[in-house]
Order: structure tokens, then C-alpha cells, then sequence
């Protein structure tokens, strides 16, 4: 009895320990769930958006896309570095996945109001679309996509660009978009705002309108 009396203590008082701290373990997580109901304490992953349009790296996070030296677009046989492409200007980038609502509304919209951008403090637009180089070449060239050297054309051939910001679709080796419709502010190589479609098809936030206004926003003194 001797020996067992410390034995028979510890093990009471180990069974209250761990009583009260579930008791206060349960009220902790009351009391925490009682605060995310009334909306102060953020629910994390719970409630938040994982699409494929919102739960990627380039959204809300301002990074230097010419940090990666390794990336190449292509214009006709030509290839370009990020550097080559976005430093030392201010950009719109648009990435389009291809297809008639591409080359019949959304290339086109830039290009009817290039002049404006111009106007604005857009020193290009740069449109990129996951392709051989030889197919976009020849999309540049048809007479409703070139009348205005403003608005650019180029290949992400292997689908680097694209995987940086974290908007592809599919595989390389699938038919179809191989890319969410996007467009985004650059300037000087740094990314401040990227805009994705819900899907590839929809022109509702990515349009040149949408992107002028976004530009108002980043530059109020862009039409003064």
C-alpha cells in the first residue's frame, strides 16, 4: 500500500489534469467558433475560393516575373527573355487560350483601344497564348490582329509563362485551352495585378473596358 499510494495519487491527478484541460480546451474552440460566426477570426481554407481562377500564386502577390532568366516567349523565330519583354515598361499582358471568342472579340478589343492605352501610359499589350510559335505567327498576321504595332503577339511555346502564374490547363500533350483567359498589369517586370476569367470562354473581366478602368485605378492620374 505504501508503494502503491503515490502510484494511485499521480495517476487521480493526471486524470483531473487532462479533465480540465479538455474543459478548457472545449471552451477555447467555442469561443473561437463563436468569434469566425460573427466574422473576426478568418476560417482559412475552410471557406476560401480553391478554383482553379483564384487558388493560385499569382494573385494578390506583387513578384518580379524577370527573376526567372530561364523563361523564353517566342515572336516568330525570335526569342525573348521575361526581361527582354516586360523591363522598363508598363505593360497589359493578356493571355488568351485560343479560338474565336479570342480572335474575333478579346485580341480585337485591345487593338480598337490601343490608342487610348497609348494615351493612358500602356507602352504595349502583350498577348500570349500557349502555341507553336508558327501558329501565332500566323495569327499576327492576319489584317484584323496587326493593323496597330502596339499590340503584340507572342508564344509561350512550352507553357513556362503560363505555369509561373499558375493559370495553365490540362497538360501540354491535351487537346484544348491550355490556359485560363487572363490579363495583368506590368510594370517594369513587377506583376501588381493579375485578372482571371471563370473560365477560358467568359470575356467578362479581362476585356480591354475592364482592363482600362483596373488601369484607372492603379494610375488615377492616368488621363490627366
Amino acid at each position: 500500500m505504501n508503494h502503491s499510494a503515490p502510484i494511485l495519487l499521480r495517476l487521480a491527478f493526471g486524470v483531473a489534469q487532462r479533465q480540465t484541460l479538455n474543459h478548457s480546451a472545449t471552451r477555447f474552440f467555442g469561443a473561437a467558433a463563436e468569434l469566425r460566426k460573427a466574422g473576426v477570426v478568418p476560417d482559412g481554407h475552410l471557406n476560401s475560393d480553391l478554383s482553379p481562377t483564384a487558388c493560385h500564386i499569382g494573385l494578390g502577390r506583387r513578384r518580379d516575373l524577370t527573376l526567372r532568366q530561364d523563361l523564353r516567349l517566342w515572336q516568330n523565330d525570335k526569342q525573348l527573355t521575361l526581361a527582354d519583354v516586360f523591363k522598363g515598361q508598363k505593360v497589359v499582358l493578356v493571355g488568351f487560350p485560343g479560338g474565336p471568342v479570342c480572335v474575333e472579340q478579346h485580341i480585337p478589343g485591345y487593338i480598337a483601344q490601343a490608342d487610348k492605352l497609348g494615351s493612358m501610359g500602356v507602352d504595349k499589350v502583350i498577348c500570349v497564348t500557349v502555341d507553336e510559335p508558327a501558329n501565332v505567327s500566323k495569327l499576327a498576321a492576319k489584317p484584323e490582329l496587326s493593323s496597330n504595332s502596339r499590340v503584340e503577339l507572342l508564344a509561350d511555346r512550352n507553357g513556362g509563362l503560363v505555369r509561373l502564374l499558375g493559370l495553365e490547363i490540362g497538360t501540354p500533350e491535351s487537346t484544348g485551352p491550355k490556359c485560363q483567359r487572363y490579363a495583368a498589369v506590368v510594370e517594369d517586370g513587377v506583376l501588381l495585378k493579375l485578372r482571371v476569367e471563370s473560365t477560358p470562354a467568359d470575356l467578362k473581366v479581362t476585356d480591354a473596358k475592364s482592363m482600362i478602368q483596373l488601369w484607372k485605378c492603379i494610375y488615377p492620374n492616368a488621363c490627366d
